[in-house]
This record gives structure tokens, sequence and C-alpha cells, in this order.
């Protein structure tokens, strides 16, 4: 019995410092955001959520996730960046898919994705880019993910919601 409390011990201090990590924002983002004054929340996955008015709707705004974990591929750190431009109770028709697929080969940085659960399915814009940028370069690219799916919920769900 005494074996089984401590393997359950050992189980519950690695889920709380997972738990513990996986809620730390990165401070690199704190510092880039707050050198620029940009105005940000963190969620409970330690992400930050950066909200931007639309330079060419001032009535419009859009969030977007900047994600705080980080992945490495060859000495390259990565971090992505990502929006939702629609929630939807079933797949968009193949129509605005082909649409979104013909954009992807057009834009430089980024592309569209989708991602279902049995409920819903999420249209989303994603980037991912290094991580060492500099504070403008990320700003912008943020801006960037905000304008292009701001302009696809405008136009494909008429709302402003995200």
């Amino acid at each position: 019995m005494r074996k089984y409390r401590v393997v359950l011990v050992v189980m519950m201090l690695v889920l709380a410092a997972t738990v513990v990590f996986a809620q730390t924002p990165d401070a690199r983002l704190k510092k880039a955001f707050d050198s620029l004054g940009i105005k940000y929340t963190t969620n409970s996955s330690g992400n930050y959520i950066v909200s931007y008015q639309m330079e060419n709707n001032p009535e419009r705004s859009h969030g977007v996730f900047v994600v705080s974990g980080t992945e490495t591929y060859r000495g390259i750190e990565i971090r992505e960046i990502w929006s939702v431009a629609a929630v939807l109770p079933s797949y968009p028709s193949e129509d605005i898919i082909y649409a979104m697929m013909a954009q992807n080969s057009t834009i430089k940085v980024g592309a569209w994705a989708i991602e279902a659960s049995d409920e819903e399915v999420w249209i989303i814009y994603t980037v991912k880019v290094p991580a060492a940028m500099s504070a403008k370069d990320l700003s912008n690219l943020i801006y960037f993910v905000a304008e292009i799916c701001d302009e696809w919920e405008e136009e494909n769900i008429g709302d402003d919601i995200y």
C-alpha cells in the first residue's frame, strides 16, 4: 500500500510541475510587448492574447494568440502565432476551402488551417516564426494574422466576434 502512495505522490508532483511549467508566460514576449506599448493578456496556458483594432476599419478588432511554448528545429527556436477566423458547426463549403488553399499558395508567411472536433470546426490562420525576432517584426506579424483573420471573418461571417 505504501508503494502505491509513493507512486501516486510522485505522479501528482510530476503533474503539478507540468501544469506550473505550462502556465509560465514567456518573459521575452512580455518584454517585447511592453517595449512597444502593446496591450495583452495571458491565459491559463501561459499564452499571450493580443487584440488589435483594425487600421482599415477602426470599428473592428481581432485577437491573436502568441504561444509561449516554443519548439526547436536544427537549432532554430520556433514560435507559433495564430488566430481564429471562425468557429463553425460544420466544414465550410468546398469553394471556401478551395479559396483558402489558393490563398495559402500566394501568401509568403503563414497558412490557413482547420481544426475539427465532433461539435465544431475552427478556421484558423497560423504563422510559425523564429522566437528570436525583433519586437517590431513580431508585432507586425501578429497584426498580419489579425488582419487576415478579420478580413475572412468579415467576408464570410459578417460579424466581429474574434
